[in-house]
C-alpha cells in the first residue's frame, strides 16, 4: 500500500435503513440524495453508501487505503444522549462491517454520543472491543461546548488509554445568520470551527493533562498553522494566560493537520510549519468540497524528500492508527 487517506465519511446503505433513511439517485445524475435522520445528505456519490462503488471511485483518485468516518451531518449532539447512541451503534456497526470485510484497505473511526460521559464511554467500548474500530471522530464543538470543556475529559482519557487517536471534523459552525450565502457555512465556517477547536485546546492546556492524546484536525488545520506565533504571543503577554502554564509548541506536538488545502504553496507551507511527522493525507471524499486531487498533489509536490512524502501520505498515518 502506498497511502492511505485518512478524511473520508461514508454512511452505509444498510445503516441508512436501518435508521429509516432513504436514497434517491437525483435525476438526469449519477449523484444521490439521501434523507435520514430529518437531514438531507446531497449530491452524493454511490461511494458514499455501497463499498463496491467506493473502492472504484478512490481508485481513480490514485487512493490505496482509507479511514472511514460518519458524517458530520449525524452527530446527533443536540438530542437526548439515548438517542443519540442508537443512531451511534448503527452508524459505527455499519463501518465496522466494512472495514472486517476489506480488512487492510479500510480502518474506522466510531462516532460517539458526546453530549452525554456515560453513554460516550459506553459506546467507545463497544467500538475498540467489539467492533474494532481504531479511532473516534468527534465534532469541533459538542452541542455548543468547546472542546477543552471538563465534561469530555473521560472520553478523552479513555481514548489516551487505548492508544485510539481522535479526528475532528468541524460541525455546527458558528455565525450561521452571516455565512448564509455563497455556501459560505462550508467554505469558511468549517475552516473558522477548526481554528476554534484547537485553540481551545491547546489555550486550555488539553494536552498538557493528556499528554498522549494524539487528535487530527481538518482542512489543513483552518488558520491555525499560519498563527501559531500568535497564540504563544498571546500566552507570553495576557493576563487572562498568565497562570495557563501553556506551551504551544509543545501541545501542537499532539495535532495532526490533513492535506485539504489545494495549493502546492499551502502544503508546502504546513509541512515545513508544522512538520514532517504533524500532516497526513486527505481527501475530505465524498465531499465536492474535498480535494479529490490530494495524492497527486502529494506525489507532484517537489519541494519535498521521498521521505516526508512517504510519511504524509502513509507512514503516519500508519503509526496513528497502529496499522
Amino acid at each position: 500500500m502506498k497511502n492511505i487517506d485518512i478524511h473520508s465519511h461514508m454512511l452505509h446503505s444498510s445503516s441508512i435503513e436501518q435508521l429509516g433513511g432513504e436514497i434517491n439517485q437525483i435525476e438526469n445524475s449519477p449523484l444521490y440524495a439521501i434523507n435520514v435522520l430529518g437531514k438531507k445528505v446531497a449530491p452524493m456519490p454511490k461511494g458514499f453508501f455501497d463499498t463496491d462503488a467506493r473502492i472504484s471511485e478512490i481508485a481513480e483518485m490514485g487512493i490505496e487505503g482509507q479511514i472511514i468516518s460518519p458524517t458530520h451531518h449525524l452527530f446527533m449532539y443536540d438530542k437526548d444522549a439515548s438517542s443519540a447512541a442508537k443512531s451511534a451503534r448503527i452508524q459505527n456497526e455499519g463501518i465496522s462491517r466494512v472495514c472486517s470485510e476489506h480488512s487492510g484497505r479500510f480502518a474506522g473511526n466510531a462516532t460517539l454520543p458526546m453530549q452525554d460521559a456515560k453513554h460516550a464511554l459506553d459506546e467507545l467500548e463497544y467500538a475498540y472491543s467489539k467492533l474494532e474500530m481504531k479511532g473516534i471522530e468527534i465534532g469541533t464543538n459538542i452541542n455548543g461546548r468547546n472542546l477543552d470543556d471538563e465534561s469530555l475529559f473521560p472520553v478523552y482519557e479513555r481514548a489516551q488509554e487505548l492508544g485510539m487517536p481522535i479526528f475532528v471534523h468541524p460541525n455546527d459552525f458558528m455565525a450561521k445568520e452571516r455565512l448564509s450565502k455563497y455556501y459560505m457555512g462550508i467554505v469558511v465556517g468549517t475552516l473558522a470551527e477548526t481554528t476554534v477547536a484547537v485553540s481551545s485546546l491547546l489555550l486550555g492546556n488539553v494536552f498538557g493533562k493528556f499528554q498522549k492524546l494524539k487528535m487530527v484536525f481538518c482542512h489543513g488545520g483552518g488558520a491555525i498553522p499560519y498563527q501559531i506565533g500568535r497564540l504563544q504571543h498571546a500566552v507570553d503577554i495576557r493576563e487572562e494566560l498568565k497562570d495557563a502554564n501553556v506551551d504551544i509548541s509543545k501541545g501542537i506536538r499532539n495535532i495532526l493537520f490533513d492535506s485539504v488545502v489545494f495549493t502546492p504553496e499551502a502544503l508546502d507551507f504546513l509541512i515545513k510549519e508544522t512538520g514532517e511527522d504533524n500532516v497526513v493525507l486527505g481527501t475530505d471524499y465524498p465531499f465536492n468540497m474535498g480535494n479529490w486531487n490530494s495524492a497527486k498533489d502529494l506525489q507532484n509536490l517537489s519541494t519535498i524528500s521521498e521521505t516526508t512524502r512517504n510519511k504524509v501520505m502513509l507512514e503516519n498515518t500508519k503509526k496513528l492508527y497502529g496499522l
